[in-house]
């Protein structure tokens, strides 16, 4: 027998091409001006909606008697709406600081203790997602740009003395703009 052909014609078998891992990735968040975020990135654990970057669309149909021609139409949206999910630990101070940071990122927007809006280019920061192979060579970058967290900041919605995980906090942020690259 000259090889097994289910793996012989298998061009990514038999020019070993390696799986795309879906745990090596860095994202690394940078606030708007007057945020300190420099701790953000060791606290992600997932981030989800990336698929939104290349948003579906629907076919819109024309008839002339019986005959019908199909066209691709305009896609629903052209923001993309992106969720992270964090870790959170007390600091030296026993301060929930990722927490903190994301909620003063939250009052540039609205302040509910004054009911301050705060204006579009104060409060837009900037989300990039570096995706590696196992060498750590970079095969796709995405640059979100001019996001804002959208929701609220939900932590600790609710309380649970059977839980044994720790609080993590989920912020979704819409993205009207980006930038991705591939190798």
């Amino acid at each position: 027998m000259a090889g097994l052909p289910h793996y012989n014609n298998s061009v990514a078998a038999t020019k070993l091409y390696e799986p795309i891992q879906g745990n090596l990735f860095e994202v690394t968040i940078l606030p708007p001006n007057g945020i300190d975020g420099t701790l953000l990135l060791e606290h992600v654990n997932t981030i989800g909606g990336l698929g939104g970057l290349n948003p579906a669309y629907d076919a819109v149909t024309q008839k002339y008697k019986f005959a019908e021609r199909s066209y691709a139409g305009m896609p629903g949206t052209t923001s993309v709406d992106v969720s992270v999910n964090f870790s959170l630990n007390l600091n030296d101070a026993n301060q929930n600081y990722i927490y903190k940071t994301l909620r003063d990122w939250y009052k540039k927007i609205y302040d509910p203790a004054t009911g301050a809006m705060g204006l579009k280019k104060d409060y837009v920061g900037t989300i990039i997602i570096v995706m590696y192979d196992r060498q750590g060579n970079i095969h796709r970058k995405v640059t979100l740009l001019d996001c804002f967290p959208t929701g609220g900041v939900p932590f600790a919605d609710s309380l649970d003395y059977g839980a044994q995980d720790p609080i993590a906090l989920d912020i979704v942020w819409k993205c009207n703009n980006w930038i991705e690259e591939n190798n």
